[in-house]
């Protein structure tokens, strides 16, 4: 047991030393767009792409930024954020995870928190009906675009107003944009669930495709062009 330990002590630190090593690209062809293209990258000596590229749907009202330009995200826009964001767990109406990442069960009492003067704000929580918050998130959807899912660790400071409860999911029946999240079809979901490797960092890149050519230095290997989608 002391060994075991200690091996995940030393992975641990071990993995804190590293960089991020998964990099998911959304990239629209618009900031107003309700849909964009995915695709999934790797880091060796630079990114380079890991299966195909998929089509993604956006909020209805396009990309809000996380920061440092006019068009900024709020509670309730209708925006997907757009910025750099990790990815730090995924969830599901199955007890048990898919993958490797942390996981949250979405049973009847799951909740995300989306009331901005809530001390929970943006947070998951179990629903105590003795202290609900004013507004959230039931996590065990009729609809089911919440059967598969991952976290986007957008606004973790809890910022007031600045938008919450933002996830990969499911896309719904009728393929419409959604509230904020990023959305998809279940096989390629699935498969970046699988994917995901806590050690390895993931994060999200989500950006219109006319800001990309600014972040090729930090993520050389990336291709800053609208990647055709192949169908699914």
């Amino acid at each position: 047991m002391v060994k075991t330990f200690l091996f995940l002590v030393i992975l641990t630190s071990m993995s804190l030393l590293w960089g991020e090593e998964q990099l998911i690209v959304v990239i629209s062809p618009e900031p107003n767009s309700t849909t964009a293209t995915l695709q999934r990258y790797e880091k060796e000596e630079s990114w380079h792409t890991v299966g195909e590229s998929v089509p993604v749907t956006l909020g209805r009202n396009g990309l809000g930024w996380e920061s440092g330009n006019t068009s900024l995200k709020r509670e309730g826009d209708g925006r997907s954020p757009a910025g750099i964001f990790e990815i730090h767990a995924t969830f599901g109406y199955d007890e048990n995870p898919i993958g490797t990442m942390p996981y949250y069960y979405a049973d009847d009492n799951l909740i995300c928190v989306d009331d901005s003067n809530d001390t929970r704000y943006n947070q998951m929580a179990l629903l105590n009906p003795n202290d609900p918050p004013k507004s959230y998130e039931v996590m065990h959807r009729a609809d089911g675009v919440y059967r598969y899912g991952a976290v986007i660790d957008y606004n973790p400071t809890q910022s007031m107003g600045r938008g919450s409860c933002i996830f990969f999911h499911l896309k719904n029946a009728k393929n419409t944009p959604t509230s904020g999240c990023t959305a998809m079809d279940k096989k390629p979901l699935m498969e970046m669930l699988r994917w995901l490797d806590p050690l390895k960092k993931p994060r999200l890149l989500q950006i219109p495709v006319n800001e990309c050519e600014k972040y090729q230095k930090e993520f050389i290997g990336v291709e800053c062009v609208e990647l055709s989608p192949t169908p699914t």
